[in-house]
């Protein structure tokens, strides 16, 4: 059985009611039955195809057709009107396929797919920022009174390597907006510098989504990290150089960050931290002296820093900010008389003794006779013990308690 010019309109009918459910139009039907056999089969194929149905959908849609219209009773039907004749294209390849829907019906439609579209592309917005705040990393800062400032330029918050109160808020990390580098400057100045967009608050994901700027600040990329493990080595290290007002002023973002970058590359520094010996000396030998030595190779990008750590030992710790290179730390080696070459080890602090720098015994709370030597390069490497003057020698020998200590 074959769908012909007999039993056309039935079938029109039925495809008509089963994907719009109503009655199609009596034009339509005439326009069918105005077809040959050859015709209709052509002009059937080109439905289906663009409907997007195979010949497989179009012979099970036959087949369905002829179940119904021969087992199920049919009410008998008046006779249609004589149809109107129309012409018809002999070529049947040149004719287009009836379109059995209104163009009414055609504009909702695209209507429909325009709103799923534009869901659609709003959705994967969302949904792509939401990954973006759900990876988002945090910034942690290196050192004290680190300031974040607004899009005025506008303190508004500042960042400390361990908890501080005050007016100003204190954070000692901050969510990053971003992974770029902001070029701002802090005043009516050209001079800029390289920062991170931070989120000031934890306000959730409809803050950063709709990116309001009173939630956000910048802060200089030189005194922050983004790796939480530098930052405990940053809160580790200096523990005890915090408690010291004068020595943790005096220790820069730029020296914290050799120390730091040299300790990282020894992983048996994890869990040491830089030593002061302040607790048993006078509050005058405290201000005499100093527990970390700065040695400047090129000014304001390498330097050598020499401390004694919570091992005993003394180290040395060189680095090149410029580059972002390193070198592991060093031991700070001893020159006695008696034995030779030793690590430096003990409670000491630095000193400078016309234009020398000399060791402080934390232990005796006096003076030593040693002095630091430096190799061809100049660096520090070592501290080798001088014969004092003779006159130094007979004042030893008037006043021995006032006498030099030998480590």
């Amino acid at each position: 059985m074959s769908i012909n010019n007999s039993n056309i309109a039935d079938f029109i009918r039925f495809l008509f009611r089963k994907r719009k459910g109503m009655e199609p139009p009596q034009e339509l039907l005439a326009r069918w039955q105005a077809l040959s056999n050859d015709e209709i089969a052509g002009q059937l194929s080109g439905l289906f195809q663009s409907w997007g149905l195979s010949d497989e959908d179009k012979r099970m849609e036959i087949n369905a057709f002829f179940k119904e219209t021969l087992f199920a009773p049919k009410p008998p039907n008046p006779a249609p009107p004589r149809p109107r004749v129309v012409a018809v294209d002999a070529n049947p390849a040149a004719q287009q396929p009836f379109n059995p829907f209104p163009p009414q019906e055609k504009k909702r439609s695209m209507l429909r797919y325009i709103i799923i579209a534009v869901l659609l592309i709003a959705g994967l917005f969302v949904g792509a920022r939401y990954y973006s705040y759900a990876n988002m990393q945090y910034v942690y800062t290196i050192t004290d009174n680190v300031l974040v400032r607004n899009e005025a330029k506008e303190v508004v918050a500042r960042m400390d390597l361990y908890e501080a109160g005050g007016n100003t808020p204190s954070f000692q990390k901050l969510r990053a907006v971003d992974n770029e580098i902001y070029q701002r400057s802090i005043d009516n100045t050209d001079k800029v510098y390289p920062c991170r967009k931070v989120m000031l608050s934890e306000g959730g994901f409809l803050k950063f989504l709709f990116n309001s700027n009173a939630e956000v600040g910048y802060v200089n990329t030189n005194y922050v990290v983004d790796n939480v493990q530098a930052f405990n080595l940053y809160q580790n290290a200096f523990k005890e150089v915090k408690n010291n007002k004068a020595e943790n002023s005096d220790l820069k973002a730029i020296y914290r960050k050799i120390i730091i970058g040299s300790m990282s590359l020894d992983p048996a520094m994890e869990n040491r931290y830089i030593a002061l010996h302040t607790a048993d000396i006078p509050r005058s030998a405290a201000d005499a002296t100093y527990g970390i030595i700065k040695q400047n190779i090129t000014n304001n990008v390498k330097y050598i820093l020499i401390a004694g750590l919570s091992d005993g030992n003394y180290y040395s710790f060189e680095g090149d900010i410029q580059r972002n290179e390193f070198t592991a730390p060093q031991k700070i080696m001893l020159e006695t008389p008696e034995a030779g070459e030793k690590p430096l080890a003990g409670a000491f602090r630095f000193m400078n003794r016309e234009g020398k720098i000399i060791l402080y015994d934390c232990v005796a709370n006096k003076p030593t006779n040693y002095e630091a030597q430096k190799d061809s390069d100049g660096r520090i490497t070592s501290f080798a013990y001088k014969e004092p003057a003779i006159l130094d020698q007979i004042i030893d020998a008037i006043m021995p308690g006032d006498s030099a200590a030998t480590p």
